[in-house]
């Protein structure tokens, strides 16, 4: 039972502060391009655990050294790709798209489950999916269905469905993380090897683009982006992946359209509507239904003795 509740609390946390990037996604995107937004997020991320993951190093050292492939490619998927595919979306797709597009990871994340891993897809589960499809459905059209029938997909949409590609990958394959690498440990190795992986990229898109101007917006965004949605929701979705695995923690990934509306209200003072209100109810609903196991009674079993 604690386990259960630590890893559905580190999700929503995580899911909570990570709605905030699609605020802050929006007003970043005519400011600095994406793989130098991405690249300095990470390396504030970086920077920020290095004190904290100090006193885990020597011990943590022998496992990364041995599992430097594996970290190397959760590097790429979750540092070097996943957040720069989702800033060169933002640079041509609508944001009703984004919003329709990024929810649809936990999907992945069960199919993927049950492809790779033979995870079983329960009709309770799928019954849950669907309620949660249709609360999202609402949220992103507003409760007027008409809007999906105008949708145009264009290249940011595929660099969109690249990220949540990225996404469902990274949180399939950090089950696999060794036991000997602790969650701090983990995030630092991987922070860095993906850092390291996206270096040329970025020089190369510096060299070839205007110089970013520095004002205050741009530095906020940053360092909420390097602080809040790489430093420590990563770390809090590696502890919720660690204690209810990956497909329980991609389900609490559904509710990020309720608390990104949260954000836009709050920060951006935008209207909630009754609709989204009712969309937000049955995503949380699906979230319940689709990973609260009741408990069962249990049946008792008649011993018979051999004679």
């Amino acid at each position: 039972m604690q386990k259960t509740v630590t890893g559905y609390s580190c999700a929503l946390l995580a899911v909570v502060i990570w709605s905030g990037n699609f605020v802050v996604a929006r007003a970043v995107a005519g400011l600095i391009p994406p793989w130098q937004c991405n690249f300095w997020r990470w390396f504030i991320a970086l920077i920020i655990l290095l004190p904290f993951a100090k006193r885990h190093w020597r011990t943590d050292w022998p496992a990364i050294k041995k599992n430097w492939r594996s970290l190397s490619l959760l590097g790429i998927l979750g540092v070097t790709l996943l957040n720069t595919l989702i800033y060169k979306a933002g640079q041509t797709t609508e944001s009703i798209n984004m919003a329709l597009l990024v929810p649809t990871a936990p999907i992945v994340i069960l199919l993927l489950s049950r492809i790779l891993y033979a995870e079983p897809i329960s009709p309770r589960r799928m019954a849950g999916v669907l309620v949660v499809l249709v609360g999202v459905g609402i949220l992103v059209t507003r409760g007027d269905w008409d809007r999906l029938a105008h949708l145009r997909f264009n290249e940011g949409d595929l660099w969109a469905l690249g990220g949540v590609l990225c996404f469902g990958l990274y949180s399939l394959f950090i089950r696999q993380r060794s036991a000997d690498i602790s969650p701090i440990g983990f995030s630092l190795a991987t922070f860095a090897l993906g850092l390291l992986y996206s270096l040329p990229f970025t020089v190369i898109e510096a060299v070839m683009l205007p110089t970013p101007h520095l004002s205050t917006p741009l530095v906020i965004s940053v360092l909420y982006t390097g602080i809040g949605c790489s430093a420590l929701s990563f770390w809090l979705w590696t502890v919720a992946i660690d204690q209810i695995g990956p497909v329980r923690a991609g389900m609490v990934y559904y509710s990020l359209p309720v608390f990104s509306g949260i954000a836009a209200k709050l920060i951006l003072d935008e209207t909630v509507t009754p609709a989204q209100m009712v969309g937000g109810a049955l995503v949380i609903i699906g979230i319940i239904v689709a990973t609260v196991v009741m408990p069962h009674r249990r049946k008792t079993d008649t011993l018979q003795q051999r004679p």
